[in-house]
């Protein structure tokens, strides 16, 4: 296929809420745009970005999957993301892959919570945002005031840059105010022919176009200037400032769709073609080198290779397939490239455009695309790959969401918890929101995930891609232990057995460290008192207590310990002796140290219809939440509050019942803070007979 130039490459990110129709938008983009022979349905299984079994049987995107289209001499990298709480985590890899970020919206349930999440993280991002609002054929579908509620939420910047004409009640085409042109679908939708809309939104056209040209002018200096001079603005001038506007996050877009009508589609392509910024029209990444210095990469082709992978898929039978971002270079099939994280040479073999499950073999791969290999040995998502690696250079994580519940794994039968866990292991390979680790308690395989729907997901792909089925348990809370106040505490190991002995003792003091510090260790030893090389023994005790825990079996975080004195033996002493001491002086330190179990802090937005607002108000302030604002816009009320974690884990339920299955809810770590007393003590009381058994 054609290698495309760095300028004519636009990476589009389609994020919104669930239920958007982001899937079918891209489904329809690719069909109009002829990279597709047939036009993907969600619901019949057949759209291209859709293709894992899970989401075909569910309906629902879970994985962020990316398929490409040629629209006037640009590439369309459209990169589909779930919208679902549960799945959100993949769209934080395609915020990473693209320039821009389309927000698909609504036409009838207008901003959801993940629409405001997603305008969060692409302003954190400094992403350009495009808008498109979606499903306007149905029923009751209003273009002008959700228009207005968009400008409301997000600022006098989102400007509309297509409008939906309506006859006789139904949506028949649209009106593009770039072009002037008013388009409908002609036959099956592929092909387009133009109109004269009614004459009564002669009026309305010439007023918005205005708007927009007023806006577009007042984004640049010498536009305005031309503007105010000659009291407009050329074709040339108009999508000229339209596009710089929107690179700098000065104008917002929106755009009027139907994806399934295939209304607008034609001018959401000629949008994303004309207006959408390239990777050369963005600013540099800044990856760091091994000294922790910054390096600015501009996406130029010529460059060093620098690239990205952002997500990985486990094929049953073409085995691992690494899809990625070149940000700096150019990648040639079957280059080799160095990965920084595990310091290994891979092969970059069958090298791909993708188009959802399939692709098309490329010779190379320029600065700003996308691509995918296969069958890469020691590559995960998130590794940075260089083309030398005497010019190393890491790409900063992408910042996916960490998970908020964990569930025992059982296996079913006898020998099955070492498949599941192997089988796990891959699927974590595929998806970095989960997490896999051992119960230091019970000595359980824990899978974390970002919600219950998102864990018993995880399952079923294991039991249809591996063969293996596996029962969850109870969710597990993960609580932390922690110190309130310094304490210090000497303890003496000593042991004869008639041989050899074991003699050390430690003098430790232990203070506590502001939240997220970890862990730190020190030594104030003057004059021998403990040999140097028996410090690192004395940490390895404390670290092993610090996995454990002291009083309620949680790992302990946030503590500082300094050996200040202590005696050793010329023959008695040695390693292990060290270690117990370690071990044994930490845990007396701690308990004269304010010891307190740490819960995990929700953050909890909640959007439900305005009428269901107080029984939520009311459910949250039982389960111990701090409500921290609300709002309410288009008859939907959202609420924030924080919750502790573990008033939350039947929430989705109760919700569904409050609203009659009309609410959603986004939920994710915010902090960590001291549980009630009573709490504590019940988690203290429960952990006593598992510290009698060690």
């Amino acid at each position: 296929m054609k290698v495309y130039d760095t300028e004519a490459i636009r990476n589009v990110a389609f994020v919104g809420h669930g239920d958007s129709g982001k899937t079918s938008l891209v489904s329809a983009l690719l069909y109009a745009a002829g990279a597709t022979e047939k036009l993907g349905s969600v619901p019949e299984g057949t759209a291209p970005t859709d293709f894992d079994p899970e989401e075909v049987e569910r309906k629902v995107s879970m994985a962020v999957a990316v398929a490409w289209a040629d629209w006037k001499d640009r590439k369309l990298n459209l990169v589909d993301a779930p919208g679902y709480t549960n799945f959100i985590g993949e769209a934080a890899a395609a915020l990473r892959a693209a320039d821009s970020a389309l927000i698909v919206v609504h036409a009838l349930d207008g901003i959801g919570v993940q629409t405001e999440k997603m305008w969060e993280d692409s302003e954190k991002q400094s992403k350009p945002v495009l808008f498109a609002i979606n499903q306007l054929d149905r029923d009751r579908a209003d273009f002008d005031q959700l228009v207005s509620v968009l400008q409301e939420r997000f600022g006098r910047q989102v400007m509309p840059i297509s409008f939906p004409v309506m006859e006789g009640g139904q949506l028949v085409g649209v009106v593009d105010l770039v072009s002037g042109k008013a388009r409908r679908p002609k036959g099956d939708g592929k092909d387009v022919e133009e109109f004269d809309p009614p004459g009564d939104l002669a009026d309305r056209i010439a007023a918005a176009r205005e708007q927009l040209v007023d806006m577009v002018a007042e984004s640049d200096e010498e536009l305005m200037e031309a503007y105010l001079e000659a009291g407009e603005l050329t074709a040339e001038q108009l999508e000229k400032g339209l596009r710089t506007a929107i690179a700098s996050r000065a104008i917002f877009p929106v755009f009027a769709t139907a994806a399934t009508a295939m209304v607008g589609i034609h001018s959401l392509l000629d949008g994303l073609a004309g207006y959408a910024p390239s990777p050369a029209d963005m600013p540099p990444v800044v990856a760091k080198t091994p000294d922790g210095e910054e390096k600015e990469l501009p996406a130029d082709p010529a460059g060093p290779l620098v690239l990205q992978v952002f997500k990985t898929y486990i094929d049953p039978f073409a085995g691992r397939i690494t899809l990625f971002r070149v940000f700096s270079g150019t990648l040639k099939a079957d280059q080799s490239a160095w990965n920084v994280r595990s310091e290994t040479q891979e092969k970059m073999a069958g090298l791909s455009a993708p188009k959802g499950k399939g692709g098309d073999k490329v010779s190379e791969v320029k600065a700003g695309d996308i691509a995918f290999v296969t069958k890469l040995k020691d590559t995960r998502t998130g590794d940075t790959l260089v083309g030398d690696k005497s010019q190393v250079v890491e790409l900063p994580p992408i910042p996916f969401p960490q998970p908020v519940i964990a569930y025992a794994v059982h296996g079913e039968g006898k020998g099955d918890d070492e498949k599941i866990a192997n089988a796990l292991q891959r699927l974590a390979e595929e998806d970095p929101t989960i997490r896999l680790e051992r119960d230091p308690r019970s000595h359980e395989l824990m899978l974390a995930g970002l919600g219950i729907d998102h864990v018993r997901t995880v399952m079923d792909k294991m039991a249809r891609r591996f063969n293996v089925k596996g029962n969850l348990q109870k969710p597990k809370i993960p609580y932390l232990e922690t110190i309130t106040k310094p304490a210090k505490a000497m303890y003496r190991h000593k042991k004869q057995t008639g041989g050899a002995g074991q003699f050390a003792e430690v003098h430790l003091r232990i203070e506590p460290l502001p939240r997220g510090e970890g862990f730190q260790y020190d030594s104030e030893i003057f004059g021998g008192a403990i040999s140097r090389n028996f410090w690192p023994s004395i940490e390895k005790g404390i670290r092993q207590v610090m996995e454990q825990g002291v009083i309620a079996g949680y790992p302990m975080v946030d503590v500082k310990a300094v050996i200040f004195d202590g005696k050793e033996h010329p023959v008695d002493s040695k390693d292990i002796a060290f270690q117990i001491a370690g071990r044994e002086v930490f845990k007396k330190c701690v308990m004269e140290a304010g010891p307190v179990v740490l819960e995990p802090i929700m953050k909890v937005v909640v959007t439900v219809p305005d009428e269901c607002m107080g029984d939520i108000l009311g459910d949250l302030n039982r389960r111990r939440g701090k409500v921290q604002g609300s709002d309410s816009q288009g008859g939907r009320a959202t609420i924030r509050a924080l919750v502790p974690m573990a008033e939350m884990l039947e929430y989705s339920a109760t919700l569904k019942s409050l609203t009659s299955d009309r609410g959603s809810y986004t939920m994710e770590l915010d902090h960590y803070e001291k549980v009630p007393h009573e709490i504590q003590q019940k988690l203290m009381e429960a952990w006593k007979p598992h510290e009698s058994e060690d």
